[in-house]
């Protein structure tokens, strides 16, 4: 049957398919707008649900009327996410369908006069990602850890004017710096703009709003979900209970949007957000590696749209003006202590190689112990409290830095790294995102993991670069990656190495300990 010319009727959210489609067509338009869930032959294999009996593992952003609608405003007849616009327009033109687009979006007028203060020195590879972002009115902004993402996301706020504007993120800690960061970097009539801060305990809503997306979901009636097995999840404050029908007004009026460490947004619940965003024409992404390892990078796209730029640190560590110090990673191989390979299942894997394994934790703070000896300032990462605390109780001085620490802890802690004060820190994951402590220059990986995201986060921690008082400047990092020798751990280190050679201007070494 000869396919019938179609109409796509395009909204800040979703786009429309007005028209009949031939089965072919939509069972391609299917498959191109999903991804294949790790766990897809599990529940093909295993389901006892007849609607799920002839699934092809395919999840898919395409939906055909409110019943099979999986976003979180229910819509009737054939839909996608505008993100996705480009792939149903690659489609369509391939098969020679004929289509019409119609833009229904409202155009939004520019209503702020900002601009950029003295503490944004703008670099030479920023001013195109800008100019690229404005023209493009939707995207996301490959940049790694030090590329100067908060002062090319302010200059990009700066450029469109419009309000009210939202910048999200994933964490109290990043809530708080991102505020400061904003406020310092934008001007209103010669002074520092005030900047709306949503999320721990306060709910300051201003044109400019940096929130966490934690409150943001919940304000839109969702419940948050871990979007991998580290996330944390944060209680919410009481304080904000009662702003929720407020700050929910304010995700449905924004004019725009920006979510910094995106891989977030390819969980159900950051979902949430985009679907509310129903005035939200700007839209932009952010993160180091916004691209994630099961497959899903689908739903961030159809949040977001295409990816604007690529800046990585091997860019930024060649550049003429060194923006990023060159580190120096040494994989270190672990026998000791390691459980007998007749365990069942992961966690206990885990518990017993990594968290419990006493030789592994003297390992790791002898180490550290070495480096601090030597005037260097120390991260060690964990995952679980258990492991944290055990390790900080093998390490005078130290201290154990995780999420149940309130805000002001948190920052007090941290401006005392950033004064090179705490020369040894154990922390949980709460420091894997966007925490800028320019005075660490090593880091001990203890945690192990296989997370691509999680890998190349971790180590743009000490890559900043940093001149103490004195005038002795970082010209070097240390990472120290400790290589467990048991089942899944093995497989985990060797993917983590496969990640960090994916940076060619790493120095990658394997030793046998630390000369």
């Amino acid at each position: 049957m000869m396919q019938e010319k179609i109409k796509l009727l395009v909204s800040n959210t979703s786009t429309s398919i007005i028209g009949r489609l031939n089965s072919d067509i939509y069972q391609e338009l299917r498959k191109q707008l999903g991804y294949i869930p790790e766990d897809a032959a599990f529940k093909i294999k295993n389901t006892k649900n007849n609607w799920n009996k002839h699934w092809d593992g395919v999840e898919s952003t395409l939906h055909f009327n409110k019943k099979s609608c999986r976003c979180s405003i229910k819509k009737d007849g054939t839909h996608f996410p505008t993100g996705l616009l480009r792939i149903v327009r690659s489609v369509l033109t391939e098969k020679n369908i004929p289509f019409d687009i119609y833009d229904n979006r409202e155009k939004v007028e520019k209503t702020l006069s900002l601009e950029m203060s003295n503490e944004f020195e703008e670099r030479d590879y920023q001013r195109p990602v800008i100019e690229n972002a404005v023209k493009a009115q939707r995207g996301i902004i490959k940049s790694c850890t030090g590329s100067g993402k908060s002062g090319m996301s302010a200059a990009i706020i700066k450029e469109l004017g419009v309000s009210p504007f939202i910048f999200y993120v994933p964490s109290k800690t990043l809530l708080k710096q991102t505020h400061s960061e904003f406020s310092k970097f934008l001007l209103q009539n010669g002074s520092n703009l005030e900047v709306g801060i949503v999320g721990d305990t306060e709910c300051d809503i201003k044109d400019i709003t940096i929130m966490t997306v934690q409150t943001a979901v919940r304000a839109c009636g969702g419940k948050y979900v871990r979007f991998d097995e580290e996330d944390k999840i944060e209680k919410e404050n009481p304080i904000l209970l009662e702003k929720y029908k407020e700050i929910l007004s304010l995700v449905q009026s924004a004019k725009g949007l920006m979510a910094d460490e995106c891989q977030h947004w390819k969980s159900e619940t950051a979902q949430i957000i985009s679907d509310n965003s129903i005035n939200a024409r700007y839209r932009y992404a952010l993160s180091a590696t916004p691209h994630r390892d099961e497959g899903d990078d689908i739903l961030i796209d159809a949040c977001f749209g295409k990816e604007i730029c690529d800046i990585s640190a091997s860019f930024l560590i060649e550049h003429p003006k060194k923006y990023l110090v060159r580190p120096n990673i040494y994989l270190l191989p672990f026998n000791k202590g390691m459980p007998k390979e007749d365990l069942f299942i992961y966690s206990e894997y885990y518990k017993y190689a990594i968290v419990e394994n006493k030789q592994r934790n003297e390992y790791i703070a002898k180490i550290a112990k070495r480096f601090r000896d030597e005037g260097r300032i120390v991260l060690i990462l964990c995952q679980q409290i258990a492991h944290g605390e055990s390790i900080e109780n093998l390490i005078d001085g130290s201290v154990f830095l995780h999420g149940e620490h309130s805000g002001k802890q948190r920052k007090e802690h941290l401006d005392k790294m950033r004064n090179r004060e705490a020369s040894i820190t154990v922390a949980s994951t709460i420091m894997d995102e966007g925490v800028d402590i320019r005075a660490l220059d090593t880091l001990i990986l203890a945690g192990g993991g296989k997370s691509r995201t999680r890998a190349l986060q971790r180590i743009g921690r000490v890559l900043r670069p940093y001149t103490s008082p004195s005038g002795n400047v970082k010209t070097e990092a240390i990472v120290v990656d400790i290589q467990d020798n048991c089942r899944y751990m093995r497989d985990h280190a060797k993917k983590r190495e496969k990640i960090y050679r994916t940076e060619p201007a790493f120095n990658i070494e394997k030793m046998d300990q630390i000369s």
